[in-house]
């Protein structure tokens, strides 16, 4: 049963998550107005963007979720775009995207813990273990390492607090469909949980959708009342694997869409490779498998990521295969029984086949999953490790606390409880994250904000989503965007329909454009004819071309001269080139 909680207890635990926060993304704290995590050029400028763009559209009382400041001047629909709207919404009354951002992400992480302390508190006895189920969490090396990369994926704070709520909210009974309603006040803060998640990410959804349906599958099969004992449920268990097996293999040699999911699909080793942010378990070994093409298909990648440290495991898995232990408080307790399921049911969805240092062993049959509509749309299964950092310290530390309870030695519990706890802030302690700001513009930026005209073409520029690249896109163009204040041709958003697509490089410039940025400095190339430049013109408007320093004086660079002849250049010593006309 859950144990009273006061309020001063639970803003300390806070204020402990906010701490470690403070100090594993050192100096943040100290930039919280000016400065940002990200890596140069990766998708956390685009969600910096993200926070931006949502306060601009509410001020100017349009649409935030349809914008013209990309993909200019027919603009995009946002709705399937990881745009953390929630964030946005902060931003909305601080007026300071780098600000809102960071004191989210702050809040989330705290958050997160803080949640996942409470709810392991419904079970968990010891303080330092509960304390320690919500480090995990909160801090994990899946989050921290996508810290710089995905805002999006580590706003995770509703999860441990929706699983209150469905707690609170439902009982089930074992071959029952329908649960019994306990608290109708429960119900509504799931959906609100549920609505804010939707505006947070929908990876994250999605983790608190599955959850609902694997807990309640374990009332639906009755699947506590299967006798391990008896060899009929091996059989029907191993019968069921064959099957899948088979079943999948032969639907990806028939080429059955699957939606990458099995080639970003997990493998077993990841659970014990250390991320390559972490400060102290950085080993070379790991980082040669980290980068090794024959295990992972996009080796160096954070998606690999799914370290969950080397003492949890350990200690969980030995309390579980403890001799004669007793039956932990989570497993007599109606409504935790099924969390074992539901933690190996979100173990076996990073791994849609069972896969050991890139050799495939087994397809699984949660698999299939990634064969269905709609559901494969989840197409990076290690992102459910979130879910086993969640539930794996609950089930694992219920097994210890029921392994030392015939123990009467409450100081060496709590001796060994502040061990562990220091073995994974030392296993888990990352690198602070690189830092950037939106407001440090190359001066070819500011020269662009003082022209008149709405628009600026770039090269590179692009249109690209999650499944297609035309071009390529620059995302500092997004990040200064703020403050040169001109719209973009080009675009990064997470879905694009194919006509946007054809739209997009149906224009004689545009596609001549495309090719020349990628092809050699000395390509040759015909002039577009005066009818195609004027068109391009007209359409763009552009009240400047930035060129970016990669690209000066490539062929792109110099076809685009041949689009301007009336421009005047200027060169900067970064290397960036503004063509701009000429001043009269």
């Amino acid at each position: 049963m859950p144990h009273a909680t006061s309020g001063w207890r639970l803003a300390l635990v806070v204020a402990s998550y906010l701490a470690v926060f403070v100090a594993w993304t050192w100096p943040l704290a100290a930039h919280l107005s000016t400065a940002f995590p990200a890596f140069a050029d990766q998708d956390g400028y685009m969600q910096l963007w993200n926070v931006w763009h949502f306060r601009e559209q509410v001020v100017a009382g349009h649409n935030p979720f349809y914008s013209t400041w990309l993909l200019y001047p027919e603009g995009a629909g946002l709705w399937l775009h990881t745009y953390i709207p929630v964030v946005g919404m902060v931003n909305v009354l601080i007026n300071n995207e780098m600000l809102a951002l960071n004191l989210t992400l702050a809040a989330e992480y705290a958050l997160s813990g803080a949640g996942a302390w409470l709810l392991a508190r419904r079970w968990l006895h010891q303080p330092a273990l509960a304390w320690l189920a919500g480090l995990f969490f909160a801090f994990s090396p899946y989050k921290t390492v996508r810290l710089p990369y995905h805002f999006d994926l580590v706003l995770t704070a509703t999860v441990p607090f929706y699983l209150l709520a469905f707690l609170s909210a439902f009982w089930f009974e074992p071959g029952r469909f329908w649960p019994q309603v306990r608290s109708w006040k429960a119900v509504a803060a799931c959906f609100g949980l549920g609505i804010i998640t939707l505006f947070s990410d929908y990876y994250v959804l999605f983790a608190l959708l599955y959850f609902s349906l694997a807990y309640a599958a374990w009332f639906w099969l009755k699947l506590g009342s299967i006798n391990w004992r008896h060899r009929r449920p091996w059989l029907i268990l191993a019968a069921v694997l064959v099957v899948s097996h088979l079943v999948i293999r032969l639907m990806r040699l028939r080429d059955v869409p699957d939606n990458a999911g099995f080639w970003w699909g997990g493998d077993l080793a990841g659970f014990f490779l250390p991320a390559d942010n972490s400060r102290w378990l950085n080993f070379d070994w790991a980082q040669q498998l980290y980068h090794n093409p024959k295990m992972f298909n996009m080796p160096g990648s954070v998606e690999n990521v799914m370290f969950l440290g080397y003492a949890v495991p350990l200690v969980c898995a030995l309390a579980a295969l403890w001799p004669r232990r007793p039956a932990t408080v989570r497993h007599l307790d109606h409504q935790g029984r099924p969390l074992a399921w539901v933690l190996l049911f979100f173990v076996l969805l990073t791994l849609p086949a069972l896969r050991v240092l890139g050799h495939v062993k087994l397809n699984l049959p949660n698999g299939l999953l990634h064969f269905i509509p709609f559901f494969n749309n989840i197409r990076c299964p290690t992102r459910w490790v979130l879910m086993v950092t969640l539930l794996l310290p609950i089930v694992g530390f219920g097994a210890l606390e029921a392994a030392w309870d015939a123990s009467r030695r409450p100081l060496l519990r709590a001796l060994l409880s502040a061990a562990l706890v220091l073995v994974v802030l030392v296993e888990f302690w990352p690198v602070p994250p690189p830092l950037d700001s939106s407001r440090q513009m190359p001066a070819a930026y500011r020269a662009v904000a003082a022209l008149p005209g709405e628009a600026l073409f770039t090269v590179p520029f692009g249109l690209v989503d999650g499944y297609r690249q035309l071009g390529k896109v620059e995302l500092r163009s997004f990040l200064h965007q703020p403050y040169y204040r001109k719209k973009l041709p080009s675009a990064y958003i997470s879905r694009v329909g194919a006509e946007q697509f054809a739209r997009f490089e149906a224009d004689t410039v545009v596609h001549a454009l495309l090719a020349l940025q990628r092809a050699p400095t000395d390509t040759t190339f015909t002039a577009p004819s005066a009818t195609a430049a004027a068109r391009f013109r007209q359409h763009y408007q552009p009240a400047a071309v930035l060129v970016s320093p990669a690209w000066r004086d490539g062929p792109a660079h110099r076809y685009l001269r041949a689009v301007f002849p009336d421009y005047a250049e200027q060169r900067f010593p970064d290397g960036y080139v503004v063509l701009a006309p000429k001043r009269k």
